[in-house]
């Protein structure tokens, strides 16, 4: 409820102040106006804005104060985040790509302008293929990787919008993703073996994940899947993702024992999955990494230098013999120079 009108100056008129819309008031400054204050809880500040003439008569005041308290609110892209996130569109999509959406969101709407206003606050009839093109290379200063990972959030949104009659275009549609170096970390067996001292020493798990991910050339989801019934005669069986080849990795001692160790944390329980969790489903990802990214805090702190999961596969990728493209499991010779990083050897000509 507004608090009680306290306006001594006499409106012009004969308009009663009784008889006005709520925070609608006479201001005498210059020739005069009516204004309609009003409190914004985006800023956090108190606007007034003009809505008619000093001689405007009671009816037009009111006319004026119904088409800005009753308007539509002004979509902005922290509004339209709010609304897609909503959506039935987000709820199908996969864990990873919500946790992915929701730190682009949380990211864009937080980087401050040269206005020094927030993206987020930023009308969407704001947005045009230019702006975004100088917000992705602005972004790029900080890292190439994030800044395309916001730029396809944003194609997602806009096209959200755009089908839905928010937008009347996809101003990201068009806009190309910034040229990124493909990740080229080579990891020695010295530093594999010292860091699986290190971190199996308090979470023995990290152990068999890592062996897997390597010997088998797997992503740390894909370990995640492997079930019992991966393992058979003829070899260990993996169902990779992202479009890559399923495989059958043949037995070797050193794989036998990664198996052997990943099967003695199940402690009798019926765990249908290679990797138990600590409740006997299966292990997530999450857990994994988070605990791969403790100790590597420390690895790194003794001056080493520090590797990821997914380094590993690279590396059973470039340390494979033989046909290396059905060993990765990757479809195209393109995507096989991206993991295969040892330089090629080859005898002199003489």
């Amino acid at each position: 409820m507004p608090r009680p009108r306290n306006q001594a100056v006499k409106l012009p008129n004969g308009i009663k102040p009784d008889a006005l819309p709520d925070y609608v008031y006479y201001s005498p400054q210059g020739r005069g106006r009516w204004v309609y204050r009003y409190y914004d809880d985006d800023n956090k500040k108190l606007i007034t804005r003009r809505i008619a003439p000093p001689d405007a008569t009671l009816r037009e005041i009111w006319n004026a104060y119904e088409a800005i308290a009753h308007a539509p609110p002004v979509l902005t892209i922290r509004l339209l985040t709010t609304q897609f996130t909503a959506s039935r569109e987000y709820a199908e999509l996969a864990v990873k790509t919500k946790a992915d959406y929701d730190y682009c969101a949380k990211s864009i709407c937080a980087v401050e302008n040269k206005r020094g206003q927030l993206v987020g606050d930023t009308k969407l009839t704001e947005w045009t293929p230019g702006v975004i093109r100088k917000y992705t290379d602005a972004r790029a200063i900080v890292s190439r990787s994030r800044a395309n990972h916001e730029l396809r959030y944003l194609r997602r949104l806009f096209a959200w919008a755009f089908e839905r009659d928010l937008m009347k275009t996809n101003p990201a549609r068009g806009v190309k993703t910034l040229k990124e170096s493909p990740r080229q970390r080579y990891v020695s067996d010295d530093e594999y073996e010292a860091f699986l001292i290190h971190a199996g020493a308090r979470y023995s798990y990290l152990i068999p994940v890592a062996e897997l991910a390597y010997l088998c050339r797997l992503r740390v989801s894909e370990v995640c899947d492997m079930r019992r019934e991966s393992i058979r005669d003829d070899g260990l069986f993996a169902a990779r993702r992202k479009g890559s080849k399923d495989a059958l990795t043949q037995w070797t001692p050193r794989l036998r024992a990664a198996v052997e160790l990943a099967l003695a944390l199940h402690s009798g329980s019926d765990c249908v999955y290679v990797i138990p969790s600590p409740t006997n489903g299966r292990m997530s990802e999450s857990t994994i990494q988070t605990a791969w990214q403790r100790m590597m805090v420390e690895w790194a702190i003794a001056g080493h230098v520090r590797f990821t999961l997914h380094d590993l596969k690279r590396k059973g990728v470039s340390d494979a013999d033989g046909d290396k493209l059905a060993a990765s499991g990757h479809r195209s010779a393109a995507m096989l120079r991206v993991y295969d990083v040892l330089p090629a050897t080859a005898p002199a000509t003489r």
